[in-house]
């Protein structure tokens, strides 16, 4: 039982003795920690101030940099001091107040070896240049453009007005011109130039593009005119299509183009203007109401009822003992000849490929410009065409009015 007693005491104290120990290393572990703590601490701190200088670093960098290339090169800079070794206060002193050893009796002064007292002379200054303003840098040779859209003849057109500027400075341009862009009958897009201004004040030319150039979007002399006087202008300047001037050569052209040929025995079929015919005139009165009109291209005059057809344009002709016809000389070479022999109430006997609602001047200008037709017969109270590719005869028919092509033997 003893000795029981002793080994359960002999535990509880080395518990107690372990449990003392323990308390007396909590000092030392918290220590420990902290240490730890602050050494953490310290590491974030330098962590922090490299950054920092690093920042520091960068922006005086950044700063340097800027005064480097945003010094205006036009200012005078202030010289650096120049460090010497051995600086002497006295020898900023003028030459006549230094003391010196080295005098003779009177006052006489000896000059010393490689001294003067000469004073020198100030530096020349150079003329500087006025420093330009890199703001406002004046341009050179620029073009400004105005744009307008139109529409003309049943058409769009895109206008393009370019100003030419010797200096962004110059109080206005020195020459201007208008062109349109369009799609010839060829397929390919084309420049058209409408207008030459040689200067603000002059009288601007137009057309300019030639003839050839104009018929290829549709156009002539008269309706370029009429287009170009919608161009627009950076002066505002606003003209009618008389107020444009022409070269010499295009003025004996333009002329020309108005003189009307007279051939008798020919009429123009179609397109007659409106409010045709004009009744009970005579031949030299319908050519003087055509010449008038700018609309009136061509005519026919019919001798048997004095009646005047002024017309748009012309393009076939065909014989008629009646009739007296004449054509400006715009659409002289556009005129055809056709070879159709009419017959009043009369029709054709043959083979009808086509059989078309159409009034009199279309069915004779559609047979006269096929090859195939050799004749047509028109139904007046129908108002039907039937085109025919061969004709064996003919018969009387009333009401109908047939044409039949003469062929060479």
């Amino acid at each position: 039982m003893v000795d029981v007693l002793v080994r359960h005491n002999t535990k509880l104290l080395e518990q107690a003795i372990d449990l003392q120990i323990k308390r007396s290393a909590i000092p030392t572990l918290q220590a420990e920690a902290a240490a730890h703590d602050k050494i953490a601490r310290a590491n974030a701190f330098r962590r922090m101030a490299s950054g920092a200088a690093v920042a520091m670093a960068a922006i005086g960098i950044g700063v340097g940099v800027w005064l480097v290339f945003d010094r205006d090169p036009t200012v005078a800079q202030p010289e650096p001091p120049v460090a010497t070794d051995s600086p002497n206060p006295k020898e900023n002193e003028p030459n006549e107040t230094k003391k010196s050893d080295d005098r003779l009796s009177g006052g006489d002064t000896i000059a010393e070896k490689d001294k003067t007292d000469k004073p020198k002379s100030p530096p020349i200054e150079q003329p500087t240049p006025p420093p330009a303003d890199p703001a406002n840098p004046d341009t050179f040779d620029f073009v400004k453009f105005a744009n307008r859209q139109v529409t003309y003849a049943g058409s769009t057109w895109q206008l393009e007005s370019g100003h030419h500027f010797d200096s962004e400075k110059a109080p206005t341009w020195d020459t201007a011109w208008c062109y349109t862009r369009k799609l010839a009958n060829t397929g390919v897009e084309v420049q058209v130039s409408l207008v030459n201004r040689p200067s603000p004040t002059s009288m601007p030319l137009a057309p300019v593009s030639s003839n050839e150039t104009l018929a290829s979007v549709g156009l002539d002399d008269k309706s370029a005119r009429e287009l170009a006087s919608r161009c627009l202008w950076l002066d505002e300047a606003s003209f009618a299509p008389s107020d444009f001037d022409m070269d010499d050569q295009r003025k004996e052209a333009a002329a020309a183009a108005e003189v009307l040929s007279v051939q008798e025995g020919w009429d123009a079929i179609g397109n007659d203007l409106p409010g045709m015919p004009a009744w009970n005139v005579s031949l030299e009165q319908c050519q003087a109401q055509c010449e008038a009109d700018r609309r009136c291209l061509a005519l026919t005059y019919d001798k048997k009822h004095a009646a005047c057809f002024m017309k748009s344009n012309g393009s076939i002709l065909v014989r008629s003992p009646d009739a007296v016809m004449a054509a400006k000389g715009a659409i002289k070479a556009n005129l055809q000849y056709s070879s159709l022999v009419f017959g009043k109430d009369t029709v054709v006997v043959g083979g009808a490929y086509a059989n078309v609602r159409s009034g009199y001047a279309d069915c004779v200008l559609a047979c006269a410009a096929d090859q195939r037709c050799l004749g047509f017969n028109f139904d007046g109270p129908n108002k039907m065409c039937a085109m025919l590719d061969n004709v064996t005869s003919s018969s009387p028919f009333k009401g109908v009015t047939s044409g039949v092509k003469e062929t060479r033997s």
